[in-house]
């Protein structure tokens, strides 16, 4: 993988730290120089970006996301290209990826609770069916495409003060119809 320097602007955005990275690219908290706010910016990987096929799926990703708006799903502000390098400008969420947050409390003896578990999950849950009813199909749902925010405001109450956020849809499918997939095909992570 090809390694983004911080301090570097695309278009109209700064990178500062790196903050994750994928398959498809890095993510660095970045700073929206026009409106003065803080964003996640993904950045192409250099070696994908001049094959059209990834920089086709990294639109996609790009388009499907932005199709919704969902409160557990990460808002997408804008898209674009600065020289070879394809981005994706979306919503700086302040948490730990799901994956993280287990790992750190399985670190200290501990485990998710009962309550947290289940509200993250209902909330993951709730994001899929209204992506899957404005037919977008995620495909790769996992502890490290999910971001655990804190909520300012509990839905019910004694209820965890936790926000799940679905992250990621570098393999997202808009449907289109009947989706077959051959067999064998492995979609997402094993």
């Amino acid at each position: 993988m090809a390694v983004h320097l911080t301090d570097q602007t695309l278009g109209h955005y700064r990178q500062e730290d790196l903050i994750g990275q994928g398959g498809m690219g890095s993510v660095y908290r970045a700073v929206d120089l026009n409106l003065a706010r803080p964003v996640a910016l993904k950045v192409m990987h250099e070696e994908l970006a001049s094959k059209p096929d990834f920089q086709e799926q990294f639109q996609n990703e790009a388009q499907a996301a932005a199709r919704l708006d969902h409160p557990s799903i990460v808002h997408i502000y804008d898209s674009g290209q600065d020289q070879e390098s394809p981005y994706i400008v979306m919503e700086l969420i302040p948490g730990l990826s799901l994956g993280t947050y287990i790992n750190q409390l399985a670190a200290s003896d501990q485990v998710i609770r009962l309550d947290e578990t289940l509200l993250l999950t209902t909330q993951v849950a709730e994001a899929l069916g209204y992506a899957h009813r404005k037919d977008v199909l995620h495909q790769d749902i996992k502890p490290d495409n999910i971001l655990v925010k804190e909520s300012d405001q509990a839905a019910r109450p004694d209820e965890p003060l936790l926000r799940a956020v679905v992250t990621d849809f570098g393999l997202a499918k808009l449907k289109r119809g009947d989706i077959v997939l051959n067999e064998g095909e492995v979609v997402g992570t094993l």
